[in-house]
Order: C-alpha cells, then sequence, then structure tokens
C-alpha cells in the first residue's frame, strides 16, 4: 500500500508531516536520534507537534498522558518535544505556553476544551510534550507575545518560553491550578 494515499496528508500540518517522514527515515530507539541536549539555561518550553489537527476529544487527554508517561520512563532533558515521536522540537520565534494539566483533575471533556482554547491561539494548531524544570508537561506555540502572556496569566503559569531569545518569560504566577 502507498503510504502517502493511506495517509490523509492534506488535513495533516507540516509539522505533523515532517514527524511522521523522519520518524519513517531515521529510525526508533537506539539509531542515534534521541540525544537532545536541551536548551543551555532553558527554564520554560515544551515539546512538539501532536495536536488532533486543531481540534482535541476526549481522547487527546489520554493521548497526551501517553508522551508525558514515555518523557517520565526516558531520560528526557528539559526541552520540546513531538507529541507523537518524541523528537526535538525548535522554532525560530514565537512562545511555548501550558496550563496545569495531564497531573490535574481535568474530566476529558474539561481538558480537551483547555486544549481547544489554546489550539485558538496557537500558531500551528499543534499540541508538544515536553519537560520545564524536569518536569513532563504539555505546551503550544503561539506567535503572539500578548496572547502567550495573557493565556499564560489566566492559567497561573510561572513562565512562557521565547524562541527568539532562548530564555523564559516571567508571568507571575505559581504553576498550580487554582
Amino acid at each position: 500500500m502507498n503510504l502517502l494515499k493511506a495517509l490523509d496528508v492534506k488535513s495533516m500540518s507540516k509539522q505533523r508531516i515532517r514527524d511522521i517522514a523522519e520518524g519513517l527515515l531515521d529510525g526508533g530507539e537506539g539509531s542515534g536520534n534521541f540525544g537532545h541536549k536541551g536548551r543551555p539555561g532553558q527554564r520554560g518550553g515544551s515539546g512538539g507537534g501532536g495536536g488532533s489537527k486543531g481540534h482535541a476529544t476526549k481522547a487527546t487527554k489520554g493521548e497526551h498522558q501517553k508522551a508525558i508517561d514515555r518523557l517520565r520512563s526516558k531520560d528526557y532533558d528539559d526541552g520540546t518535544y513531538s507529541v507523537t515521536s518524541l523528537k526535538p522540537v525548535d522554532f525560530k520565534d514565537g512562545y511555548q505556553v501550558t496550563f496545569c494539566q495531564i497531573g490535574d483533575d481535568y474530566s476529558d471533556e474539561e481538558y480537551a476544551e483547555k486544549v481547544n482554547e489554546f489550539y485558538e491561539y496557537s500558531s500551528d494548531g499543534e499540541s508538544y510534550a515536553g519537560k520545564f524544570q524536569s518536569e513532563p508537561e504539555i505546551s503550544f506555540h503561539v506567535s503572539s507575545l500578548e496572547d502567550a502572556i495573557r493565556l499564560a496569566k489566566k492559567y497561573n503559569q510561572i513562565s512562557i518560553w521565547d524562541w527568539a531569545t532562548g530564555d523564559s518569560i516571567d508571568t507571575g504566577g505559581t504553576g498550580r491550578r487554582d
């Protein structure tokens, strides 16, 4: 079967297609493609690719939980990764922002609602898995600093990651769900 015919590439984001292609061509664990060293001085940000075409469903929380569990079970540095492949992701600009999530007591429906809110502001309609201060999380790439700060403050986040400067921007939160 032709792989491109099997995949509905017209409805996939460019990042999702790249993640799939890299996964097929680069091999799996042990191939040397999991050696991400993180970003020097990195405090914020999380990892790449894996939204449900910009629309979360009740299954999204479970998909995100699988990525978080994989990050916990292996030695991943602080950084941003594809939800689907856990390969490192890097952006030239924009901001990475999250909300208190997986460990929280959101129902599947509440979680999907929060993710969809972030997809509205997301630059690519994707979600990312990663580590912040050694704790796994799901985050979103947002182009606008104003939108990223607004979301971070709404969800009591400690900081957002600024891809252009390679540093975090404190947003005054505690990182806990209030």
